[in-house]
Order: C-alpha cells, then structure tokens, then sequence
C-alpha cells in the first residue's frame, strides 16, 4: 500500500515500506528520528500502521515544524526546530534511535560530514539509518533552480543555510560515511523519468501505476549497474541503508 504524501517518489516509498515492516516485525518500542521532517504528513499514516513506533522530529523551519506538531499531535511525537548537528542533541527526547530518516536533505545541508557524523551519535548500536538525496535541482534548467545553488553557497558562508543546496558527489558521500564511522549496508537508485508520468495517469489507475513503477526500479538495482554521478540524470535519487560501522577486532589481525 503506498503512502499517499509520497506518491510520485519510489525512494520514499521504499523506505517507508521498510520502515513499516522493520516496526511491525519488531516486538518492542521503536524510537524514530526524521531529520527535515517538514509538516511529517507521511508520519501520520506510518504511526497509524506502527502504533508500537515513538516519533521524533527536527525541522530547521518554524512554520513547518509547527505544522508537524499539529499533524503529529494525536501520537506519541517530539518536534524540534533546529538544524540536525550536534548542538541540537540535548533538546531531543532520547540518547539513540532505533531508525534515522534523512529524505531529500543532505543536497542542503552545508555541513555534510558534521550532519553525518550526527546520524551516528543518533544510531543506536545495531539502529538503520535511511537516507536520499536528489539531483533533480542540479539538472534543471529552470534560471531559480540555477541561481539558489549559486545565491545558497554564497550566503551559507555568510551563516545563513536555509537555501544551500549543492549536488551530491559519489565519492565524496562514501568518504564522509567513513569518517563518520558509519558503513553502507545497501545502496540504490530511484526516481527515473517514469516519476513525471505519475502526474498525468488517470486517478483509478495511480496505486497500479506506482506499484508497476516501483517493482520495476527494485528490478533495475538488481542488474548489476555501478552508480556513477553521470546516471544522476536518469535516476534522480540515491537511496542508501547506513549502520554504525563495527569496530575492528586487532587481536584477530595479527
């Protein structure tokens, strides 16, 4: 079943789902942290599904984060404003999260291995933490799209970072997920050109539609395609799984 605020996005889809079945299979608690939770409309259906799931939120805007409390407030949920660095993990509920979600953030934060380095001190021990980014910004030829990436780096060096923005490179993710300490436990793709159609099929056949869609993405990450950043125009969002890396055993080395 597809969750009706992402529909158009395989990426959130997926993750969504994963999230639904890690919450329903688990027989205890799920504490879960949304960094840029936005309004968090999506939370509403998920903690209807997932009622054993605790839901906390950081959004760096005010009028969204309030309107997240209001769409969270018949559930058990914290929102926090704030950017999602270590300066904000005293204002949260807990220690360590079961699950982290990062959806379509990190092509705007400005302090990438300082935001990475955060999902760790987040993560508990054996704790998921699911993330995307988009490219869709970077391949656009619309003038407002091309001057916020140029105007965003130029004032969050100013101190202001509330319109950074700036393309995501391969190596460069996989270098700040290591020295974060954290390690990719899988990697995808998501979001071809099929996610402009969405918008033009008739509403009785959308759910079939998504759902054809989205099998047939999972089918493409089966192929054996090596991401590189050139593919970011044909598959507009990487979809990675992190974890704590594990610490290295010396003893077993020598």
């Amino acid at each position: 079943m597809a969750y009706d605020v992402h529909v158009g996005n395989a990426a959130k889809q997926y993750c969504l789902a994963w999230v639904e079945r890690y919450a329903q299979a688990a027989a205890r608690p799920i504490r879960l942290l949304d960094l840029g939770c936005g309004a968090a409309r999506y939370a509403v259906e998920l903690l209807t599904r997932c009622p054993n799931v605790t839901f906390v939120g950081i959004e760096p805007l005010a009028r969204d984060a309030e309107q997240a409390r209001q769409n969270l407030r018949h559930f058990d949920a914290t929102i926090v404003q704030g950017y999602a660095y270590a300066a904000i993990h005293p204002q949260l509920p807990y220690e360590s999260y079961d699950i982290v979600l990062s959806f379509s953030v990190l092509e705007h934060v400005y302090e990438r291995l300082a935001y990475l380095r955060f999902v760790y001190d987040c993560l508990s021990e054996d704790g998921f933490c699911l993330m995307n980014y988009d490219a869709g910004h970077f391949h656009s030829t619309h003038w407002k799209e091309r001057a916020k990436t140029v105007i965003g780096g130029f004032l969050a060096r100013l101190g202001n970072q509330a319109y950074y923005q700036a393309f995501v490179r391969e190596a460069d993710f996989k270098r700040w997920v290591q020295q974060a300490g954290l390690t990719i436990r899988e990697a995808k793709m998501f979001n071809t050109s099929l996610k402009g159609i969405y918008k033009i099929i008739p509403e009785a056949h959308k759910q079939a539609y998504l759902e054809r869609w989205l099998e047939l993405e999972l089918w493409l990450n089966e192929l054996g395609i090596t991401y590189q950043d050139a593919y970011s125009k044909a598959w507009g969002t990487r979809n990675y799984i992190l974890q704590r890396a594990k610490p290295v055993d010396n003893a077993h080395m020598s």
